[in-house]
């Protein structure tokens, strides 16, 4: 298959225009080119087209690159190398020798867009460590991508994606201009079926290996539940079956369920997931959850095969609780479900059996309160007779003793009477003594205060009047020396003030020569003096010293 395309020179601004005309984006040679279905439209694209408008779809490359007779140079043995053109034209003729027919290619989708009904995709492939060994560009064009995308989501239950690992019939184009792609043109759906299921069996091997994998079905469900955490995707038709009944028995205070949302499909499957089972387990060691639960609506088998992460259900098989799952339908199926303690066909059904437990319960709660009733009432009579006997009893006890502690207390009352009078007399001689002696203590400590008081109080008052006495006359000073340093004072000393024309005062030589005009103002009046240009500034006897 060929295929015939025209790479276009496109202002960055003009991106939109070139596109609205059917222009597409090449991210190998980072340009945009007019696709093989519109090479006869090319007209329209004459303001973007270079010298060179034509060119031809990459051609297939050989196996065995040793088996390539390129023959670069074979007439002119003097001219130095070959033109990229020819080099690059005669590899493509070589490969289409070595690839007359198409082969099956594996493959890993790292990249996949849909342009103006092509498929247009990035191909690699990766070693165990994530290493990329191998990538290169592929497409599907129109023709093809209805027959072969609906045989593949009829066949495997989900659309073409990136991630797959998948087996497709390619035949292997290489260009001058454009370099190498595949063209595809068939997909093996049962390969990607048989990767899903090899991906696993390698998992479920490993958990077995390190013993992990019953891990979980250890833990059985509770008798009763009062609060679960729950993993879910966001604004998913399985969570809002889930919380019908959920939010149901949470309103009515029967149990609180606790929602962790993370993503199903996608690149961020697991680190989201690890992320809910951190925040799980952080929130079961302070407020044990009594079951974690794992949810999701039914959805095609590739797609629950995102779900299918050794690192997720290790940590399903890890959990210090009960984990039960309710993903997809019945014929669903997933490493999730295997590790769980456990396993339900779809959310609805999870919920139902949580609230047949829950109901149980109720039931069962309801019955012995009954019966405690019943046996409470019949504990009630028996105590009250015996409550009755009692009273009897108590109350005549209660007056013989009564009787006879009357007596004992009118003797013992007229002796503390008597006692209490004599220690009160007492007391009260102590207390006078006691008041007596305090009151000259702080007499005396109070006058020996007051001349104390009095002494610093003169002394404070002899020491701020020395203070201001000598800051008055320091006052004086300073107001002295100011007054004699003023503009007159020197002018009286014999000094002059040499001045520009605009008045402002000129220190150095070099500034009067500059200005030329000076004035010089004496205490007795001002001279105006002209510099002349060939005056000699003498340096100063001081600086010369120094």
């Amino acid at each position: 298959m060929t295929a015939t395309m025209t790479f276009l020179d496109v202002p960055f601004k003009e991106k939109d225009q070139a596109k609205a005309l059917g222009a597409r984006w090449d991210n190998i040679s980072r340009k945009w080119y007019v696709p093989s279905e519109l090479h006869e439209q090319l007209d329209q694209f004459a303001r973007w087209l270079p010298q060179s408008q034509t060119g031809t779809a990459p051609q297939p490359l050989p196996a065995n690159p040793s088996s390539l007779n390129l023959n670069l140079n074979p007439d002119n043995e003097e001219e130095k190398g070959t033109r990229l053109s020819i080099v690059l034209r005669r590899i493509q003729n070589a490969l289409r020798s070595q690839f007359p027919g198409a082969i099956w290619v594996i493959a890993e989708i790292a990249n996949l867009n849909q342009n103006r009904g092509h498929i247009y995709l990035e191909l690699s492939e990766t070693n165990e460590q994530g290493q990329t060994l191998a990538s290169c560009r592929a497409m599907i064009w129109q023709s093809q991508v209805q027959r072969l995308l609906e045989r593949f989501q009829q066949e495997t239950g989900s659309q073409l994606a990136v991630g797959q690992k998948v087996l497709l019939l390619a035949e292997v184009n290489f260009h001058e201009q454009y370099g190498f792609s595949l063209v595809i043109q068939d997909i093996d759906p049962s390969f990607t079926l048989g990767e899903l299921e090899a991906n696993l069996n390698a998992i479920r091997k490993q958990l077995i290996a390190e013993q992990l994998y019953n891990l979980n079905k250890q833990f059985s469900l509770p008798d009763d539940f009062f609060r679960i955490a729950v993993i879910a995707p966001p604004a998913a038709a399985g969570l809002g079956d889930f919380r019908a009944d959920a939010d149901a028995l949470q309103k009515a205070g029967v149990c609180e369920f606790k929602y962790f949302y993370s993503a199903f499909q996608g690149e961020q499957v697991e680190a989201e997931f690890l992320a809910a089972f951190d925040a799980i387990a952080a929130l079961h060691a302070t407020n044990p959850f009594d079951a974690l639960v794992i949810i999701r609506g039914g959805g095609a088998k590739l797609d629950l095969n995102m779900l299918n992460l050794y690192a997720v259900a290790r940590r399903v098989c890890e959990a210090k609780l009960p984990v039960m799952t309710g993903i997809g339908h019945e014929r669903d199926h997933t490493i999730l479900d295997e590790v769980a303690s456990c396993r339900y066909d779809t959310p609805s059904k999870v919920i139902a059996d949580i609230r047949h437990h829950i109901f149980q319960q109720a039931q069962s709660g309801k019955q012995h309160w009954k019966q405690i009733e019943q046996a409470s009432q019949l504990l009630v009579k028996r105590y009250l007779h015996q409550l009755d006997q009692l009273d009897h009893t108590i109350q005549q006890n209660s007056r013989s003793s009564l009787y006879l502690w009357k007596d004992k207390l009118t003797s013992l009352k007229y002796q503390l009477q008597q006692q209490g009078q004599r220690k009160l007399q007492t007391t009260e001689q102590k207390l006078q003594q006691l008041q007596q002696t305090l009151e000259n203590q702080i007499s005396n400590q109070l006058n020996q205060f007051k001349n104390v008081i009095e002494q610093q109080q003169e002394r404070v008052h002899q020491e701020a009047k020395r203070a201001l006495k000598h800051n008055h006359n320091q006052i004086i000073q300073w107001i002295a020396f100011v007054l004699s340093s003023g503009p007159k004072t020197q002018l009286n000393r014999g000094f002059a003030i040499v001045k520009n024309p605009e008045g402002t005062p000129i220190k150095t030589a070099h500034e009067a020569k500059k200005s030329q005009h000076l004035e010089l103002q004496f205490i007795d009046g001002n001279i105006h003096a002209v510099v002349p240009k060939d005056a000699e500034v003498q340096p100063n006897k001081n600086d010369l010293k120094s």
